[in-house]
């Protein structure tokens, strides 16, 4: 469902309609979300070289300047942002990655699975910055298979074979609630 919206976003044809910008935060950092040869400031800019551009050139200092904000922002945990990526742990290269969609500025936050593989302080951390990010106004759409991690959403929408089988708000929700919907058929249980 996720890369649904992405593709809409960016003119796949899904059956989805999506007006905003949007960011992708994949859950498999190794293959699909780090840069393993860059620094951690450049992983952290990539999508934005082109606002980091004066004439065509890069400017590092100012691509530098960014990359630091982000760092102190969400508290990445490294000296220097010049040093490898793979220098990180799990879970503040994990870090990078969520600074690199935040600093993008998009509308809608598609965040895959964003905690796999991350240890229960980052994951405060990180949940702690992403409601930040919602209270300001973003969309955050997060795909989870953590039932823990859905106390921090506003809204659950639980699918079953590519369909939504039941809506829960956050006061409404509990863990067997959303275990009984995950194994029913669409429009089988009452919202």
């Amino acid at each position: 469902a996720l890369l649904a919206v992405f593709a809409a976003a960016h003119g796949g044809a899904t059956g989805a309609r999506v007006t905003g910008s949007v960011a992708y935060v994949s859950g498999d950092r190794p293959r699909e979300g780090v840069f393993p040869l860059w620094s951690v400031g450049r992983n952290v800019t990539i999508g934005l070289l082109r606002r980091l551009s004066r004439s065509g050139f890069l400017d590092p200092a100012h691509e530098r300047r960014l990359a630091e904000d982000w760092r102190e922002r969400i508290a990445i945990k490294t000296p220097d942002v010049g040093q490898s990526i793979l220098s990180l742990s799990g879970g503040n290269q994990q870090k990078v990655l969520i600074a690199r969609a935040f600093a993008s500025g998009a509308d809608i936050l598609l965040l895959d699975d964003p905690m796999r593989g991350v240890d229960v302080g980052t994951k405060r951390e990180l949940f702690r910055d992403i409601r930040r990010e919602a209270e300001q106004g973003r969309c955050i759409l997060l795909y989870t298979t953590e039932t823990e991690e859905l106390q921090h959403c506003d809204r659950v929408y639980v699918f079953y074979r590519g369909a939504i089988t039941e809506e829960i708000d956050r006061a409404s929700l509990s863990e067997e609630r959303v275990l009984r919907a995950s194994f029913a058929e669409a429009g089988a249980l009452a919202v």
